[in-house]
């Protein structure tokens, strides 16, 4: 009898802390208006960059330990660098699209093109670019299209 109340005391606090963990997960459902903007801030923070030539600009958009496989932090400053030397104007654009977000990384899908003072046409090329929150502030974490002029 003794083990029966006790049992029905623990199902009871059981089933209370189910609730509150559910209810929990309910109201934090999803990303913020401001998270979302944040991150596009970044991506629009890198055209800036790139279209005023600035390098110190455009490495603060990076994680410093960005590494996808494809590229790292070292190359991906040193092949803009040489960019901004090499060409008097480049014309960055992105598509603007959705953020997929979760808790402190994020993604966007689309599509962005190049063109310098010495292209005819842009080059365009898939992107899916990783982001990542560290500190609260928003990074390019991976995915970057590299080597396209």
């Amino acid at each position: 009898m003794k083990y029966r109340c006790f049992s029905r005391q623990f199902i009871v606090l059981l089933l209370l802390a189910l609730a509150m963990l559910i209810s929990a997960c309910d109201r934090n459902s999803g990303p913020t208006p401001e998270e979302i903007q944040a991150v596009k801030a970044v991506m629009e923070k890198r055209a800036v960059a790139i279209r005023n030539k600035d390098i110190e600009m455009y490495k603060d958009v990076f994680l410093k330990d960005y590494d996808d496989g494809r590229g790292n932090y070292q190359m991906i400053v040193a092949e803009m660098a040489e960019n901004f030397r090499l060409y008097d104007t480049i014309e960055f654009t992105y598509q603007r699209s959705p953020v997929d977000l979760t808790m402190n990384s994020a993604r966007m899908v689309g599509n962005v093109s190049y063109k310098t003072n010495r292209m005819q046409k842009p080059v365009f090329d898939h992107e899916i670019t990783l982001f990542r929150r560290v500190d609260g502030q928003w990074y390019i974490s991976g995915g970057m299209a590299i080597g396209l002029f």
